[in-house]
């Protein structure tokens, strides 16, 4: 893997954030924002991917859209609901 010296420009409360991430995690600036910036490169291509795949597919019915709310509300639910049972 080749490297290359790039200069960028962040606001100073985001430089300041991923200084003390990096720090955190016992890496470079330098290492930290690669590894984040590959992440984000992922992420986009995985959209990416899907967004072609979709054209393939047909729409959502309205059932399978409410499923898929109902499941993303329940996994994105609170925990603390959890947190009351277990201390009682």
């Amino acid at each position: 893997m080749s490297l290359e010296r790039v200069t960028i420009t962040i606001p100073g409360e985001t430089l300041e954030a991923v200084k003390t991430a990096a720090e955190r995690e016992g890496l470079s600036v330098s290492a930290w924002l690669s590894r984040a910036a590959e992440r984000a490169a992922k992420i986009e291509a995985g959209l990416a991917a899907a967004e072609e795949a979709m054209a393939y597919v047909d729409p959502p019915t309205p059932e399978e859209r409410a499923w898929v709310h109902a499941v993303m509300d329940d996994a994105t639910r609170p925990a603390d609901d959890c947190s009351r049972g277990a201390a009682a």
